[in-house]
């Protein structure tokens, strides 16, 4: 929906400096998860963050634990002795070479946490317009907030949300803090998708003012002595679907088949559920055979897409889709879903199991094409000039791009790559070789699943998950 009659600032942005049309998403297709991929360059097997929820008996005993919630986050990563992410995060990187990570996020609590989770400790800038309180440093969100005026109320859309954002970041960010890196994550047009449904007029509206802020962004570039020494990437961490009318129901049906459904597993209980239209199964004491019903009984059903497991019987595996992880649910699942438009002509419909968003609203998790695809552009003058790059790229390959134009060194751990296709300084660095790889299962009653992944070298990228 990034066109030039929407957004000419983006696109018009997009045709000066390079675009990466064919960008991906990690699964789940959910925004912690994919935040957590950004600052730390891995998937979710590597990075530990398997899902917006997801058990661990350490982080959060006896339920699940919800990435969402700023408290459960801190309270996680202390029980976990600072290890709730598994790698070393953007901000540590920045900090051991005596370099600041600012975050400014309009977006959930812990959102706006998972992007700079240890900013106390790095001496690192984070506010959370959801949560000033739980922002650092405290002086400084204190002085925006006396020189901007008090954090509007939320909307949907969130229109004086992302002003708020913008001012913030010109009026106080780059004059005050002058990070080497900041991250200015709007909360839309995602909460518009989510609640008012995809092109929608309160979407629309929200994809305008998300430009027209991005706007005032590039003329404060261009007029200030920065210029292009300042590098803007531009991106989103997923697509979006169109939610059908009626929700699964999941649990109940489960229970209905003779299994047992709680908020975590043990004490007699089967299975416990941490999934919307995308997610997993935690299944009790991992059991082989109460995985192996669970699984095929997923399969008779006529929502059910693409399952994973860890052992691949009768289905894919956590390892193709990148998801191989202690913390991983013992099944993985995506429901299913189309090209099916929408009442406004939006393209892509999935079946859910949500509380959350209303029929007709937007919804992400799975591995549609067009929840996987996602927006990369850039420029500065550490990048090409009207570059169009069809090379398939992910959020995986921001972090180690952004410490190559630092000068940092890229830690072995990082799963991404450079992107030094779209690079000025890409001397001795050739076009990158693309290979295409197809898994498939078979399962009971005819299932049958199949997902399709890019690789450019060891840095790989999903296509697409689908059934037939």
């Amino acid at each position: 929906m990034a066109t030039p009659e929407l957004m000419p600032n983006l696109t018009s942005f997009a045709q000066r400096g390079v675009r990466c049309a064919h960008q991906r998403s990690v699964f789940p297709t959910e925004t912690r998860v994919n935040q957590a991929s950004l600052v730390t360059g891995c998937h979710p097997e590597r990075h530990g963050i398997v899902g917006n929820k997801f058990l661990d008996p350490v982080a959060s005993p006896g339920r699940l634990f919800n990435t969402g919630d700023e408290t459960q986050l801190v309270e996680g990563d202390r029980r976990l002795g600072g290890k709730l992410v598994d790698v070393p995060v953007l901000g540590e990187l920045l900090a051991k070479q005596g370099m600041t990570l600012a975050t400014l996020s309009s977006g959930t609590p812990g959102g706006a946490r998972m992007l700079n989770h240890k900013a106390e400790s790095l001496g690192g800038f984070r506010f959370a317009l959801h949560r000033p309180d739980a922002s650092v440093p405290k002086a400084q969100i204190e002085a925006v907030i006396k020189q901007l005026g008090p954090i509007p109320d939320p909307t949907i859309p969130s229109l004086d949300w992302l002003t708020y954002a913008t001012n913030t970041y010109l009026q106080h960010i780059e004059p005050e803090w002058m990070p080497e890196v900041c991250i200015l994550w709007f909360c839309e047009p995602d909460n518009s998708y989510h609640y008012c449904g995809l092109g929608s007029e309160q979407n629309l509206s929200a994809l305008r003012h998300a430009d027209a802020q991005f706007g005032r962004i590039l003329q404060w570039r261009e007029s200030s002595a920065v210029g292009e020494h300042l590098q803007i990437i531009t991106m989103s961490d997923h697509g979006q679907l169109t939610i059908a009318d009626e929700a699964v129901g999941l649990a109940a049906g489960l229970q209905t088949a003779g299994f047992t459904v709680g908020e975590t597993v043990g004490d007699g209980v089967d299975a416990a559920l941490a999934l919307d239209s995308a997610g997993g199964i935690y299944v009790r004491d991992s059991d082989p055979d109460l995985i192996k019903s669970i699984v095929q009984w997923l399969q008779q059903q006529s929502w059910c897409g693409p399952v994973f497991t860890r052992g691949g019987t009768d289905s894919l595996t956590h390892a193709q889709v990148k998801l191989d992880h202690p913390r991983a649910p013992d099944i993985g699942l995506a429901l299913r879903s189309d090209d099916a438009p929408n009442e406004h002509g939006i393209p892509g419909t999935c079946q859910h199991d949500s509380t959350s968003y209303p029929a007709g609203g937007g919804l992400h998790g799975g591995l549609h094409p067009y929840e996987l695809s996602s927006w990369l552009a850039a420029s500065g003058n550490a990048f090409r000039s009207q570059h169009f790059s069809e090379t398939p790229t992910g959020i995986i390959d921001l972090l180690p791009t952004i410490l190559q134009i630092l000068g940092i060194e890229i830690p072995k751990h990082v799963q991404g790559r450079v992107l030094y296709e779209v690079l000025q300084d890409n001397t001795g660095h050739s076009t990158p070789e693309v290979t295409q790889t197809t898994f498939s299962t078979e399962g009971v009653s005819g299932y049958s699943a199949q997902l399709s992944i890019s690789c450019v070298g060891s840095a790989c990228y999903l296509e697409r998950g689908w059934v037939s």
